[in-house]
């Protein structure tokens, strides 16, 4: 007569026993050795011999409906400086970005921190076609403005575009600023610009932005409230908490000096 195999319970089951080394290389690669039982129905780490045991924990986890897909959505970085460079133009300026020939354009960003991220966005959105300038503090050879001249009224003799890039127009070549066709002012960015971008990152975004609490973040501080399996809410959470914390931060100093 067979036995009856005996069903197991969903999830990792791995009896308590007395410590031994292992041999790591025997084990493959992504092996994760673990003590516990995972219940699913619980959301929590169960010991198979004793459920009362100490050190069980739940996974926190978020509403479904608010973490974004696993595809088709655009990374952290890229929703953001998307939204900030839609919000400080118009369709038809873009449009002349793409094909107009010849142009002579300056990009103001808020800070130091944009001037790459822009720069990789307006090369991925308007091609390489461009000659880009992109300035986040004086050239090593200590020429300021004077430097990349030459470049830039070669290039638009030839017939390309010029672009220069930084948050403090000083840093661009003096050429470049005096032949500039149009500037575009990125702005630090508002709550409808944030709700764009987290909307594009997680799906949706039911959320409301305060434009004040915004202005103690800097690109890197936002940036790094967007996570992975991050629903909107949490992301408004985490802005809010980070401008809260910095607040604190200048207050101190402030109060100190």
């Amino acid at each position: 007569m067979k036995k009856t195999k005996r069903r197991r319970s969903p999830g990792i089951e791995v009896r308590w026993g007395k410590k031994r080394l292992v041999d790591q290389h025997c084990m493959a690669p992504g092996t994760v050795l673990i003590d516990r039982i995972f219940d699913r129905d619980r959301g929590r780490f169960e010991d198979p011999d004793d459920p009362a045991v100490e050190g069980n924990f739940y996974l926190e986890t978020e509403d479904d409906t608010d973490s974004p897909a696993p595809d088709g959505r655009p990374e952290a970085m890229t929703a953001l400086v998307g939204a900030a460079f839609e919000a400080a133009t118009t369709s038809d300026l873009r449009r002349k970005l793409r094909h107009g020939q010849a142009l002579c354009v300056i990009v103001l960003v808020p800070t130091v921190a944009w001037v790459l991220p822009v720069s990789d966005h307006f090369r991925r959105s308007f091609g390489d076609r461009w000659l880009q300038h992109t300035r986040s503090g004086p050239n090593w050879r200590g020429l300021g403005g004077s430097s990349g001249s030459g470049a830039v009224s070669g290039a638009l003799t030839a017939g390309r575009s010029v672009v220069g890039i930084s948050a403090d127009i000083g840093l661009l070549p003096r050429t470049l600023v005096g032949a500039a066709d149009l500037t575009i002012r990125l702005g630090p960015p508002s709550g409808a610009v944030l709700k764009t971008a987290i909307g594009r990152f997680a799906g949706r975004a039911f959320v409301e932005l305060d434009d004040t609490v915004l202005l103690e973040l800097d690109l890197d501080d936002l940036i790094a409230a967007f996570r992975p399996g991050t629903g909107a809410q949490r992301i408004a959470q985490r802005l809010a908490a980070a401008a809260a914390a910095l607040r604190a931060i200048t207050d101190f100093k402030e109060a100190q000096a």
